[in-house]
């Protein structure tokens, strides 16, 4: 096969491939509080990490996460509380693109 066949493929394949996607959804916490980030974002071909830092106010602590993924197959969906951060780990073998969306809640601490 040519690479122009192989470019043909590829277009081919992606309206299919985008079709039949799912939404995964993965949730962290209670759901409570305001929400404090929001933020939406691609995962490119190949690409089997994906770290979404969280930016988190002063005086809040965050109460609530909820991830949903778009993709072919579902992926592995860590929040790191420490590090305030959601990882989104494929296998090598996932070669298709998807989409993320994470919403993050929380709530003022009282420090008295």
């Amino acid at each position: 096969m040519n690479i122009q066949g192989i470019i043909n493929s590829f277009f081919l394949l992606l309206p299919i491939t985008l079709a039949i996607t799912s939404d995964f959804v993965f949730e962290f916490g209670i759901d409570q509080g305001d929400v404090i980030y929001h933020t939406d974002g691609t995962i490119y071909f190949l690409n089997p990490l994906t770290s979404v830092e969280i930016p988190v106010p002063d005086g809040v602590t965050v109460t609530y996460v909820k991830v949903t993924v778009n993709a072919l197959s579902p992926p592995k969906v860590d929040y790191d509380n420490l590090y305030r951060k959601v990882i989104i780990k494929y296998s090598w073998t996932q070669i298709s693109q998807s989409t993320y969306n994470v919403l993050v809640k929380g709530m003022k601490v009282n420090n008295g």
